[in-house]
């Protein structure tokens, strides 16, 4: 697996904020005051936010308003939050629409199972059975499953990308690296397809293989499972801005 750290964040507004007025702010403000920052390609390699479209076609409905990812060049996150940078700048915004209780991120271990972006992008998290350790957990995540999954025909081809984050025990925080009692999120995974219809069509076939033995999907929790398919928009990358 990848040791490509990434710390992953889950938005919630600010009381009295709309999701429209919350979309607009995250997309148009604080996005780019972000990505401009000074000093910030020393603790971040790639910005991206995710504004939810829908529900997925997986588990129950997402509860969050939106999920950012960040690219790190180590596992250097507590580091940065006590930075002029985040302290001065970031932070300051981030009280003018985000929730600071109610917002949640952590740290992940990315794995990139297929490489390849799409139009259509799906986001599934989800936690483990519980007599499974969390090691277990992602070794036949990132093998047993995964392999299985991509030889699963209608998935294989429909599929452009297909990226897993593992998340790190005990790195749940709230704003500012603030400790917080852990979701039960073990993983999120990122697939990416042409269109909505690729991806329905594709999770049907997963679902047949499923029933059929093929693919054994039982390290999942069926009561911790969230999906929503996401609009991404990219606001830095290796070293520059994009806004």
């Amino acid at each position: 697996m990848s040791e490509q750290f990434k710390k992953i964040a889950f938005l919630a507004p600010r009381p009295g904020l709309d999701d429209q007025a919350f979309r607009r702010y995250w997309l148009e403000t604080h996005g780019p005051l972000v990505a401009a920052s000074p000093g910030y390609a020393s603790y971040r390699q790639r910005y991206v936010q995710n504004h939810i479209l829908a529900p997925g076609p997986v588990g129950i409905r997402f509860a969050f308003a939106g999920m950012a990812e960040f690219w790190l060049p180590g596992d250097n996150e507590d580091i940065f939050a006590s930075t002029s940078i985040y302290r001065d700048r970031i932070r300051v915004d981030e009280i003018k629409f985000i929730d600071m209780q109610g917002t949640v991120s952590l740290t992940a271990l990315e794995n990139v199972v297929k490489p390849g972006r799409g139009r259509a992008k799906l986001v599934v998290l989800a936690g483990r059975k519980g007599e499974l350790s969390l090691s277990e957990f992602h070794r036949q995540l990132a093998t047993d499953y995964a392999l299985s999954a991509l030889r699963v025909p209608g998935l294989d081809q429909r599929l452009r990308g297909w990226r897993v984050d593992h998340v790190v025990e005990g790195s749940f925080r709230l704003p500012g690296a603030r400790p917080v009692t852990a979701l039960q999120i073990d993983c999120i995974q990122s697939f990416w397809f042409d269109s909505g219809a690729e991806m329905d069509a594709a999770f049907a076939c997963l679902g047949d293989a499923v029933r059929a033995g093929e693919v054994h999907d039982d390290i999942f929790s069926a009561a911790n499972s969230w999906s929503f398919q996401a609009e991404e928009r990219v606001f830095f990358d290796q070293g520059r801005s994009l806004v």
